[in-house]
């Protein structure tokens, strides 16, 4: 009884799978409208860090299609006297945004994009990742 309803479930998960699989074109967005937001930094092959100073951070808004602005936040570290850095809503050009921050404090910082349609509506998508300042 047992080994007859794991078969039933196996064949059943097979058919709806292939089943998905025909009406899926390839490449096709399984959630069509879906932003997502990825940082982009000179050194890809090293995790990110900085030295006290300016530093450009890349946000690539997929799929490249889309406009809209985005706007990135750099929380200083808890313990730090520093203030947040804030650098506003611009466009996105070619799929992407760049902002310039100069930071003064050491420790690590948490970057956060914010990615809106069009000016003044809602923020529709989020990324954070974090940035290790120092000397």
């Amino acid at each position: 009884m047992m080994i007859g309803m794991r078969r039933l479930l196996c064949a059943a998960v097979f058919v709806v799978s292939v089943i998905g699989v025909t009406f899926s074109p390839a490449g096709a967005d399984p959630i069509p409208n879906r932003i997502s937001l990825s940082y982009d930094y000179s050194d890809n092959d090293a995790a990110a860090s900085v030295s006290n100073g300016p530093f450009n951070i890349i946000v690539n808004v997929l799929p490249e299609r889309y406009v809209g602005l985005v706007r990135m936040i750099a929380v200083a570290p808890a313990d730090s006297n520093a203030s947040n850095l804030v650098c506003y809503f611009q466009w996105v050009d070619s799929g992407q945004a760049e902002c310039s921050f100069n930071f003064t404090d050491n420790g690590v910082w948490a970057i956060h994009a914010q990615y809106e349609a069009a000016p003044k509506t809602e923020v529709i998508a989020t990324a954070v990742t974090n940035l290790r300042v120092s000397n």
